[in-house]
């Protein structure tokens, strides 16, 4: 009876019944919030690079803007399944990762249809993977020149993500990729994308490209929790909980995987807290720190309904695919 309800939660789970069922209910969400015109028109803002703003400008209209939205969203999940599958974070063969970061992504009003840190997460998610392809290669400078260079280029259109480097840094002397050699190459990645944009205001005699974005970068103001509604500490809340939950288990069944595994989820562990201190650190950029926490947090969680069994964790995992798509009707229904 036991394995036959192991059976059962397993294919329910991780079934493809569930995941099309959630992947159509995100879908759902896309068309709710179309229909109501939700982060739609976009705009930029005086602090954000003057490249994220010149796209503003140019978007065509709100079927093309939502419609590179959820292509972005999806692209990020398929790169965030490929990274769990290659390097195997989780040790069963699942899609909840992919399934978590739609799910994040759709039923945050904050996080659609785009953002400046849509593309800025995509190109932080392959840096992740160079970073995890380099491990325990001293030699691996050509790894560490592409992350530092994706980092920068998503850095065109979200300044911010440049505060991911230090992370990088310490996931590189913990893969023992760290030298001098690497060291540099990562710094030479990011300034590769910043001699070119050197260049480019020299020539046109405009330097606001790097006064604006830099401005912001080093302008702190702390998040109060009286600026965050109800329905947003709910959501940020039970991730964060789910995320501990996570870590928890991952530190205390630490040799149930090898050693490779176990220091990749502790840099998502420590990437979870990064992105959540930097929340609350950065006001004017909050709702992108919180999107850049649904990358470890998508892969986290999934690890954690997948590797533990119970009824409790059965119902904890349909709940929580229940209380954020109802936290986004909630929304949507104080919106309109």
């Amino acid at each position: 009876m036991q394995g036959s309800y192991t059976y059962s939660r397993r294919h329910s789970l991780s079934g493809t019944t569930t995941f099309v069922a959630v992947l159509l209910a995100c879908v759902v969400c896309w068309v709710i919030s179309y229909m109501n015109s939700v982060g739609y028109p976009v705009y930029g803002e005086v602090t954000a690079p003057p490249l994220w703003n010149a796209i503003c400008q140019v978007l065509p209209g709100k079927a093309f803007t939502y419609g590179i939205g959820i292509l972005l969203m999806f692209g990020g999940a398929f790169l965030i399944h490929r990274a769990n599958y290659i390097l195997v974070l989780i040790r069963e063969k699942t899609l909840l990762p992919f399934l978590f970061y739609v799910l994040f992504i759709s039923t945050n009003p904050d996080f659609l249809p785009l953002k400046s840190t849509s593309l800025g997460v995509f190109c932080l998610i392959l840096a992740i993977y160079q970073l995890f392809m380099s491990y325990h290669d001293p030699e691996a400078k050509s790894n560490a020149y592409n992350a530092a260079l994706l980092i920068g280029v998503g850095s065109l259109l979200w300044i911010h993500i440049l505060w991911f480097l230090p992370l990088f840094w310490m996931g590189m002397y913990n893969f023992r990729t760290l030298n001098i050699r690497t060291f540099l190459a990562s710094l030479l990645g990011v300034g590769t994308i910043y001699w070119f944009l050197l260049g480019w205001c020299v020539w046109f005699r405009d330097f606001t490209p790097f006064t604006i974005p830099f401005a912001s970068l080093l302008k702190i103001r702390f998040l109060v929790s009286q600026e965050i509604g109800l329905l947003s500490w709910i959501a940020i809340l039970w991730t964060a909980f789910l995320t501990t939950a996570s870590a928890i288990n991952i530190i205390t069944h630490e040799f149930e995987d090898v050693l490779r595994t176990r220091q990749f989820l502790s840099f998502l562990i420590a990437m979870s807290v990064w992105a959540f201190a930097l929340y609350f650190l950065y006001e004017q950029a909050s709702e992108e720190f919180l999107e850049t926490a649904c990358v470890p947090a998508s892969i986290l969680i999934a690890h954690f309904f997948t590797v533990m069994r119970g009824k409790i964790i059965f119902w904890m995992f349909y709940s929580t695919i229940v209380l954020f798509i109802s936290l986004l009707i909630l929304r949507l229904w104080n919106f309109l």
